[in-house]
């Protein structure tokens, strides 16, 4: 499931946390609190439905590809060699079953964080939460501290923004414009540049690049006033804009963040207080990323046909096997169940972390003519579990399946910034299951515990792109769900 920025750590802590912030801020059309089934009042036993044969196999998938992990770097992210061996496994796996199969391969830039830390040192120490910018300069080995200042008038884009302002070795604080368009955030349907389930990344880029030529003109201003690293911020946006800067001098200027608004707020009357001190600490290196998806031969390739997908890869900070082994072990799982000559075609999709690469090259280069509808399986282990469906239509097959087994499930959004998205900016009727609600860091509800088990106040999914997403991070009830609603969706396709 894709996060925020797109941009990836080696593993700082402050990125998992605005990730974590912003899955729960930008939500798309959901149905807050309404559950449906015929049982929803009632507490779920949350060993039902893990003795299915269906979900052993599963899991020794999902085994399978943590160790995949665990001996290539801890990893299975696109371009890394753990993914490679995930590829592989699948193949083999496919092969076996009596698929065919083969690899569409294509390249894209991904801008990796190498150093990735904001922290106040005074009068208080604490982390703070940030986005990195990209396209300017790298904070010197070892990061930068200064005392924090702001220009005269706030935004630090006019001439004389820092007259009479001693700001040499110092951290700026600089407010950004109002955005241009009025409606600000809003969910937009364009080419996505994030995914994973829980943010919008289009749409914080449009906000974003609302404020790029009055920052840029800042930053130069900054640059000249001796400022050895900028943080930014948008007054009343209380999450990470993702300012990008890639004029020809803008590897010059320096080092900057943006941040929380309160996060701001804070720092201003630590400022007002007298005075606060920072330390900061950046390096963002862009790498070309070669990778492929894996997809299984249609018997017939011009033959009316329905797709179902999971994203392969994970982020380099972790071995993804909530994010997403658990789908990718669900679909392989299905591949076993589906005749060779079945109107289904299987799909294991690259770059997904890095903003639904797989699944939109799928989109702009193989032929959509035949295609019925996509069904996506992303996240649908989750240990702290909800059940969540989404559709524009075809969400009919898993809704049918789980008010006759009596299942409680939740309604999430379509265009939550997964690999379904792609399809469905190009009309193909889309829908999907899994076990975070298109949400993976939000705290489950006291309702959602009472309808489906597990503990309020907690993520759905604790380690959501960590280190610790192992096979321990991994639960079987609402994988059972999942697991068993997809199969008859299968069916229901398929005949």
């Amino acid at each position: 499931m894709t996060a925020g920025s797109g941009q990836r750590t080696a593993g700082g802590s402050p990125r998992r946390a605005v990730v974590a912030a912003l899955a729960g801020a930008a939500v798309g059309p959901l149905l807050t609190g309404t559950a449906h089934g015929a049982r929803a009042a009632d507490r779920p036993d949350p060993a039902r439905g893990a003795g299915d044969p269906a979900v052993g196999r599963i899991v020794r998938h999902m085994r399978e590809l943590d160790g995949i992990a665990a001996r290539h770097g801890g990893n299975r992210a696109a371009g890394y060699s753990g993914y490679e061996h995930s590829a592989r496994y699948v193949e083999r796996r496919l092969r076996a079953y009596g698929h065919r199969t083969r690899r569409l391969p294509f390249s894209y830039t991904r801008t990796d964080l190498l150093r990735d830390t904001v922290r106040q040192t005074g009068p208080r120490e604490r982390v703070l939460d940030h986005v990195a910018v990209e396209g300017v300069a790298a904070s010197p080995p070892g990061g930068a501290t200064g005392a924090l200042v702001a220009p005269a008038d706030r935004f630090g884009d006019a001439p004389d923004s820092w007259d009479g302002v001693d700001a040499r070795g110092r951290v700026a604080l600089l407010e950004l414009r109002p955005p241009k368009a009025p409606e600000g955030v809003r969910a937009l349907p364009e080419t996505p540049t994030g995914g994973c389930h829980g943010t919008r990344r289009a749409a914080l880029r449009r906000t974003a690049d609302d404020q790029t030529e009055a920052a840029r003109t800042a930053l130069r201003n900054a640059h000249a006033a001796g400022v050895v690293s900028v943080l930014f911020f948008l007054d009343g946006m209380d999450f990470g804009l993702l300012l990008r800067f890639d004029a020809p001098e803008d590897p010059a200027l320096p080092p900057a963040a943006t941040v929380f608004s309160e996060v701001a707020a804070s720092l201003r009357a630590d400022l007002a207080a007298g005075g606060a001190r920072l330390h900061v600490d950046l390096e963002l290196r862009d790498r070309k990323v070669d990778t492929f998806d894996v997809l299984t031969v249609p018997a017939d390739p011009d033959a009316p046909r329905h797709l179902f997908g999971a994203h392969l890869d994970s982020v380099p900070a972790g071995p993804g096997i909530d994010d997403n082994a658990s789908g990718s072990a669900l679909l392989l799982d299905l591949a076993r169940s589906a005749a060779r000559r079945a109107p289904a075609q299987f799909c294991w999709w690259g770059g997904e972390e890095d903003g639904m690469r797989g699944s939109q090259h799928f989109v702009d280069t193989e032929p959509l003519e035949p295609v019925r509808g996509y069904f996506n399986m992303d996240m649908v282990a989750a240990p702290n579990h909800v059940v969540g469906v989404y559709g524009n239509g075809p969400e009919r097959h898993y809704t049918e399946h789980l008010a006759a087994a009596g299942q409680p499930w939740l309604e999430g959004p379509v265009d939550g910034m997964s690999d379904q998205v792609p399809f469905l900016f190009a009309g193909v009727p889309v829908a999907g299951i899994d076990t975070v609600r298109s949400r993976p860091a939000a705290l489950k509800t006291e309702e959602e515990a009472r309808r489906f088990g597990g503990t309020a106040g907690l993520p759905y999914d604790p380690r959501y792109h960590a280190a610790g997403d192992t096979l321990d991070n991994t639960g079987r009830a609402g994988l059972a769900v999942c697991a068993a609603a997809s199969h008859a969706v299968l069916r229901s396709v398929t005949g």
